[in-house]
Parts: C-alpha cells; structure tokens; sequence
C-alpha cells in the first residue's frame, strides 16, 4: 500500500471542494485524483459498469484515499424526536432522510468506524455534479437515543423545561465494494 498516492488524493480532491470536475459525473472526480495522485483509474468504462479502481480490499481495512464503489444503495437515516412537558403532555415527530446512490463512487476522506465514511463526491445532491463532503454508512446501525432538556412553549404557550428524547436509526441497503489505489 503507498499510502503518499492516498494521500495526494484525499489533498486533490479537497481542494477542489464546490468546483466541478470533468462533466461533473462521479467517475470523473475518482478519475482526476487518482491520475493526478499518480495512480491507475478504473479498469471499466461503461456507464453502467461496476467500476474497478484498484486493488479490491474489505470495508473494515479502508483508509483515507481509498475508493468505495456504491451500487443501489439506500441510505436511510430516520430521526423520532418525543418532547415531553412537566404535565405530561408532548408530542412525537419523525423524520427520514433518503440518500441515494444507485451507481456511484466516492473517495474516503476519513474513516469514522463502524462502516462509516466522511467521503469527497460529486454528482449528488444538494451540489449536484460539484465536489462536496458527505458522511456514508456502509452497514445498518442500532438506534442511538439522546435525552436532552429545552425551554420549550407548552400547548398553553407557556415557557417550561422539556424533555426532548431524539432517536437516530441508519438503515442501508445495496451493495458497496472498497479499493485502494494502485500505482501506475
């Protein structure tokens, strides 16, 4: 592993955070780092081809710089907040967020654990085909719930302590493939 390739392509890809790269496709940005890392682009070209950008390797042994090859994937991040009032009233609010990536590479920027990726991509949403940063899960998560307490109007309009409870639920689907670069 030449982890100086890795690394010029995590700096390269950065630096070119909100700007568009080739025709703003995914594969253009993977193409650019790593040409300009000096390592090997993909194998495959076709537009519906499952890329290959280098030496395949297992999720849990990436690192920043290597290459995730996304495929139908359905990221689904569900939030259900409680708020409860000191007269025992409240309200329940849920909200589910979608990410997509039906065919679709990223670079890994850091690695977070647990199937978890800050990643550099392009041709997704809210930029669309300009370079930016997002967080992937790779795998479902268990629900992660914390208690908070908010100064909050109550039903009557007047100002109370709450108790907010927020759970945070990742479920993922689709298939997803590592590389790491390899030199030229």
């Amino acid at each position: 592993m030449d982890s100086k390739i890795n690394q010029k392509v995590v700096a390269w890809a950065h630096g070119k955070l909100r700007q568009q790269i080739g025709k703003g496709e995914c594969w253009d940005l993977l193409d650019h780092a790593l040409r300009f890392a000096g390592a090997r682009s993909s194998t495959t070209t076709g537009p519906d081809d499952d890329y290959v950008w280098g030496t395949p390797i297992k999720l849990e042994d990436v690192v920043p710089g290597d290459i995730l090859q996304l495929r139908n994937s359905i990221i689904t991040t569900k939030t259900e907040t409680l708020v409860r009032f000191p007269d025992g009233k409240g309200y329940r609010d849920t909200d589910e967020v979608f990410a997509r990536r039906p065919h679709h590479g990223a670079i890994v920027e850091q690695v977070r654990g647990a199937g978890v990726f800050r990643v550099l991509e392009q041709h997704v949403k809210p930029l669309g085909n300009r370079v930016q940063v997002h967080i992937i899960a790779t795998r479902n998560a268990p629900p992660v719930t914390q208690v908070t307490h908010k100064t909050m109007k109550d039903a009557r309009g007047k100002m109370v302590l709450a108790t907010v409870t927020t759970t945070v639920t990742v479920t993922v689907v689709g298939s997803v493939w590592a590389y790491h670069p390899q030199d030229r």
